[in-house]
């Protein structure tokens, strides 16, 4: 019998142990594998997270809005761009921080940083509001605003809505001069994003430029709610209560601590600081210091409109006559800004250059002439047919240039508005007809606005009606219509010295009369009204 040559455990205990070795190699393979997998997974995970991390970090600095915070806010997104340059939505963000800096704090190197993470979100298809807000404003700094309201436009027919819409929304209409549209619209992203200051700022920005003060301060003191530290909106609530002649000492602590930070002020924050110090010394009545503080910001910033009206209003005070043409540079750098028209006008006016507050208004009207605002029931008027201030500040200026007919005209214009400002529309005209010796055209005028019960609003009114009355021998219908006056003016503000004048006055008109009783028992009533009121 043939003998085999094969050992026990020989090829095939040798193909074993291969097979064997084999599988264990590929269970190592397959184990590194998976750690690999493992460890990219936590990899890609520690990556996500920071880069969230830095994008909520990013997104926090730049709500708070002051320039060094947006600054910041770029450190944090150019750290996330190292780990993943794809996001769509940092991309917008830094498009949207880019173009602040740019346009709002005047650094122009943020400009092509703009452009080129605006780009980067579009291509990307960023859906955010940052991305499409700055596209609307972009087209807003090229001068194309029909293509940025055809924009916007088309995103609301899509159903797009969001706080930086509207409030792209409102800088468009801002720059066709569709003021009371812009005003809903500024309204309508600061009620949507009231814990970001920079549309509530915006919003009081607006309001300040119609000169809405009360209105422009409570919009500024809604955004120091939000982020105390908003270095504009503390610097412009400021200016708006110093343009209501109150805050003074708020004035000087807010401008005296803003500037004391320079290295964190960008040129436009440097020269609001600048005007509320000019603005301050104007309620000083120290025109001197107020151009020095005038000039001075606009060595920061030439571009700041307020600067350039508190300069005119300085100049005025000193009787220069380089007041109008300064109104005018001042109304060219900040066009479709009612302010600086209709207070440049009324500042002009009293200082006796009628025609340089003419001149003020007929720039206004060319601004605002071809604007159509809306009627109801899908009409549009004319901006200036609704527009009762500018016909209330026309009908004053013809009066001063001594175009009476031309004044009645304008006061009829406002009063056909009927609007909130009627009741000063039709004082104005009924003066003027008591001017003219019309009393039986201006007494019903002045009887609508001058009810006995006391409810009227207009002091100046009731004043006039005691003059008509004590011209047509009313003598104690006059009076009763006097202290009216005087009570009302108590209750605006008007000073104790004033009213102490005022009540003098009327004692002699009395006296002048031959009416020494009823001067005496008015002279009576009156000191007893001014000890009330600290005028005795």
């Amino acid at each position: 019998m043939a003998t085999s040559n094969a050992t026990p455990g020989g090829p095939r205990g040798g193909h074993g142990r291969q097979s064997f070795r084999g599988a264990l190699i590929q269970v190592g393979l397959v184990a590194l594998l998976l750690a690999g997998a493992v460890a990219y997974l936590v990899h890609q995970g520690s990556v996500r997270r920071e880069v969230n991390t830095r994008l909520k970090a990013a997104r926090a600095l730049s709500v708070r809005d002051n320039p060094a915070d947006l600054r910041q806010a770029l450190v944090e997104l150019d750290a996330l761009f190292l780990l993943d340059d794809q996001v769509r939505d940092a991309q917008a963000l830094a498009a949207d921080v880019n173009t602040r800096l740019w346009l709002e704090h005047q650094q122009p190197e943020a400009q092509a940083r703009a452009r080129e993470h605006q780009a980067r979100a579009e291509a990307l298809d960023s859906r955010s509001g940052e991305r499409y807000g700055t596209h609307a404003r972009l087209l807003l700094a090229e001068g194309k605003t029909d293509q940025a309201a055809k924009y916007l436009e088309e995103l609301q027919a899509q159903g797009a809505k969001n706080p930086k819409l509207a409030l792209a929304e409102a800088q468009v209409l801002l720059a066709r001069g569709r003021l009371a549209e812009a005003r809903q619209a500024f309204a309508r992203a600061s009620e949507a994003a009231w814990r970001e200051p920079r549309y509530a700022q915006a919003q009081g920005e607006a309001l300040l430029d119609e000169g809405l003060t009360a209105q422009a301060a409570e919009a500024f003191k809604k955004a120091t709610v939000a982020a105390p530290g908003h270095l504009r909106a503390r610097l412009s609530l400021a200016l708006a209560r110093l343009y209501q002649g109150t805050g003074q000492e708020e004035a000087r602590k807010t401008v005296a601590d803003v500037l004391a930070r320079e290295a964190e002020l960008s040129p436009p924050l440097k020269a609001r600081a600048l005007s509320v110090r000019a603005a301050l010394a104007l309620a000083e009545d120290r025109p001197d210091k107020a151009l020095a503080a005038a000039g001075e910001a606009l060595a920061a910033f030439p571009d700041e409109y307020q600067a350039l009206f508190l300069r005119a209003r300085a100049l005025a005070r000193r009787g220069d006559a380089g007041a109008r043409e300064a109104f005018l540079a001042a109304v060219e750098r900040r066009r479709t800004a009612p302010l600086l028209y209709l207070e440049g006008a009324r500042v002009l006016r009293e200082a006796s250059d009628g025609e340089g507050a003419l001149m003020l208004l007929e720039a206004y009207a060319t601004v605002f002439r071809d604007v159509r605002v809306p009627a109801g029931e899908g009409q549009e008027v004319g901006a200036l047919e609704r527009d009762e201030r500018y016909w209330l500040a026309r009908g004053e200026v013809m009066e001063t240039l001594s175009r009476g007919d031309a004044a009645l005209e304008a006061y009829d214009r406002a009063l056909a508005v009927k609007g909130v400002g009627r009741a000063r529309a039709q004082y104005a005209k009924a003066a003027l007809l008591l001017s003219r010796g019309d009393e039986a055209s201006a007494r019903p005028l002045l009887a609508e606005l001058t009810p006995e019960n006391g409810t009227g609003s207009l002091p100046e009114a009731y004043e006039a009606m005691g003059r008509l009355l004590f011209s047509q021998g009313e003598f104690a219908q006059g009076c009763q219509h006097y202290y009216v006056g005087l009570g009302r003016a108590h209750q605006q503000g008007e000073s104790p010295e004033v009213l102490q004048r005022k009540a003098a006055d009327v004692e002699k008109r009395l006296k002048d009369s031959g009416q020494t009783a009823m001067a005496r028992s008015w002279k009576s009533e009156t000191d007893a009204l001014l000890r009330q009121v600290g005028g005795l």
